[in-house]
C-alpha cells in the first residue's frame, strides 16, 4: 500500500506493516485527512480475525488495541447518534466510547441499535440496561433502556468533531460524514411527523449551527428546510431553557424525498415519524 499526500508520503507492504502503519498514524497528534479516510475504509477482518469479527473488539481487549478501522455504516450510524441523542463518553487513559438512550416507549429501536453493534463487536453481550430517570419540578418518574459501545482510540477523531471544551458543537466538518443512513438515524432519534412535514429537534444547538446543518442538508442531498424557534410553554414560561432554541423543520415539498432516501434504514417502529403509518 502506498499513500502520497502533499505533507506525507508512505509506503507499506505486508499485513504487519499496515497494522504497524496504522498504529502509528493513530497514536499521532495530527492525522492527515486523506490517511483517516483510508484508514476507515480498510476492511477490519482482513487485518485481524478472519473468522470470527467479534474476537477483535471482545472484552479482554485492551483499550490501546482497540483502534479500528471502522466502515462507512459504523461511522454514519454514529454521526446520526451524535447528531441526536447519543453521546461520546471520553475515558481516562485514552480514547472514548458512545453512549446510547432511549425512552422505554422507544425500547424496540435502542435494542435495534444494540443489535448493530453487537453483531460487528462493538460492544458486550449484556444487553441495554433499565434506567430511571426523574426530571426536576416533575413528580413522574420517566424509564428507559440504555447501553455503550466499548471504549476505542480510533473514536478519539468523532470526540474531536463533536465536542469543544466538553460541550457538543456543529461543525462544518461533519458534512463528511453525513449520509442517508446517518440522517435516518438522526430521524429515528429526534424527528417526528408535524402537519405536513418532519421535525427535527436540534435545540441542544445554536441558532448558527442549526443554520449550518440546514446547509448540508440543502448541499448534499437537495432537502429543503426552515428553522423554527421553539415556543415556551405555558407550565415553563419562566424556564430560560426554552430560550433561543430552534428545530428544522423539512417541508413538505421534500417529504417524498426523505422518505425515499431513509427508509431503507428506518426501523419499523419508527417509520411513524415519516408520516407513515406502520
Amino acid at each position: 500500500m502506498e499513500v502520497i499526500d502533499p505533507a506525507m508520503t508512505v509506503k507499506v507492504t505486508g499485513q504487519i506493516g499496515l497494522i504497524l502503519f496504522i498504529l502509528f498514524i493513530l497514536r499521532s497528534n495530527k492525522i492527515h485527512p486523506p490517511l483517516l479516510k483510508l484508514i476507515r475504509k480498510i476492511n477490519v477482518n482482513n487485518l485481524y480475525f478472519k473468522d470470527n469479527a467479534r474476537e477483535f473488539h471482545t472484552n479482554f481487549l485492551r483499550v490501546f488495541k482497540r483502534i479500528g478501522p471502522h466502515d462507512e455504516p459504523i461511522v454514519s450510524v454514529i454521526i446520526g447518534s451524535l447528531l441526536g441523542d447519543a453521546y461520546c463518553n471520553k475515558r481516562r487513559g485514552g480514547g472514548c466510547r458512545i453512549c446510547f438512550r432511549q425512552s422505554s416507549i422507544h425500547k424496540e429501536y435502542l435494542f435495534w441499535l444494540y443489535d448493530f453493534f453487537f453483531i460487528r463487536g462493538y460492544c458486550s453481550d449484556l444487553k441495554p440496561r433499565l434506567y430511571l430517570r426523574k426530571i426536576k419540578n416533575y413528580e413522574k418518574i420517566y424509564t428507559g433502556y440504555e447501553f455503550n459501545t466499548y471504549t476505542f482510540l480510533s473514536f478519539n477523531w468523532i470526540y474531536d468533531l463533536f465536542y469543544k471544551n466538553g460541550k457538543k458543537i456543529i461543525n462544518s466538518e461533519i458534512e463528511n460524514y453525513i449520509t442517508p443512513l446517518s440522517l435516518a438515524i438522526w430521524i429515528m432519534d429526534d424527528g417526528g411527523w408535524v402537519q405536513h412535514g418532519i421535525r427535527i429537534s436540534s435545540n441542544a444547538f445554536t441558532y448558527n449551527e442549526v443554520l449550518l446543518l440546514t446547509q448540508i442538508l440543502h448541499r448534499k442531498f437537495k432537502i429543503e428546510t426552515t428553522i423554527q424557534k421553539l415556543s415556551k410553554p405555558t407550565n415553563l414560561h419562566q424556564n430560560s431553557i426554552y430560550n433561543n432554541k430552534y428545530s428544522i423543520y423539512i417541508t413538505s415539498s421534500s417529504v417524498s424525498l426523505v422518505r425515499s432516501l431513509v427508509l431503507p434504514y428506518t426501523h419499523s417502529s419508527m417509520v411513524y415519524k415519516l408520516g407513515i403509518k406502520d
